[in-house]
């Protein structure tokens, strides 16, 4: 069976749908179980975080790419951001305590370690795009759209001339972000406390290649089984 699957960018009109879907396929993520290890106490976060989620996305539409995936059945079931990375030292904004401490409460402190290691090891000698998340709902995980999302940004990095960096945080996605030209970038990152191991992953520069996938306008549609 076959299920035509839509990409594109996500507009500010697709806020509410992006923070639910962000919520839906998040809760079992990971790092996002390593912050918070509690079921009920995730639960009640992401119910009492709404307006901290909803102001995050409309920022985010703003300051970097958030891409969308859908089929018939749901417009945007998968969501990734993606940051452009100047090759300058990151600046954290003043403001990120007090918006980790509203958003994640009591477990602010293991959200902020998190940010602390990836940054120790995040590269920045040159430009390139970031994969900060990427996120599918459950229901229509293994149905090709981390796939199609990882193809839409990829296309336009292979066109720019500009590399891509991630952390994967299982051996799954590890395994996803090969097929697509990522190779490890040094050891991984280990959370404590038994948390997920995040491997770094570089993407190199294409330089003469032409992007393997096809781009209409704003919008890729794939066709995938």
């Amino acid at each position: 069976m076959t299920e035509t699957i839509t990409v594109r960018p996500g507009q500010p009109a697709d806020v509410p749908a992006i923070v639910t879907t962000i919520d839906e396929a998040g809760f079992d993520e990971a790092v996002f179980s390593w912050v918070i290890p509690d079921e009920q106490a995730r639960r009640e976060r992401l119910a009492t975080g709404a307006e901290q989620q909803t102001a995050w996305v409309t920022s985010t539409l703003a300051t970097a790419e958030i891409v969308t995936a859908g089929t018939p059945s749901r417009e945007i079931a998968g969501v990734a951001v993606w940051q452009f990375e100047d090759g300058e030292p990151e600046t954290a904004p003043a403001d990120l305590t007090d918006f980790f401490a509203q958003a994640y409460g009591p477990y602010a402190a293991r959200m902020m370690l998190v940010l602390e290691l990836t940054g120790q090891r995040h590269p920045r000698h040159e430009p390139h795009w970031y994969l900060q998340q990427i996120l599918v709902v459950p229901a229509l995980r293994g149905h090709g759209l981390g796939g199609a999302l990882l193809r839409h940004q990829l296309a336009r990095a292979d066109a720019a001339g500009v590399p891509a960096y991630l952390e994967a945080s299982s051996p799954r996605n590890r395994a996803l972000y090969e097929r697509y030209g990522f190779q490890p970038l040094g050891d991984s990152i280990a959370l404590p406390e038994d948390g997920p191991r995040l491997q770094p992953m570089w993407r190199p520069l294409r330089i003469g290649r032409a992007p393997a996938y096809r781009l209409s306008g704003s919008t890729d549609v794939v066709v995938g089984s």
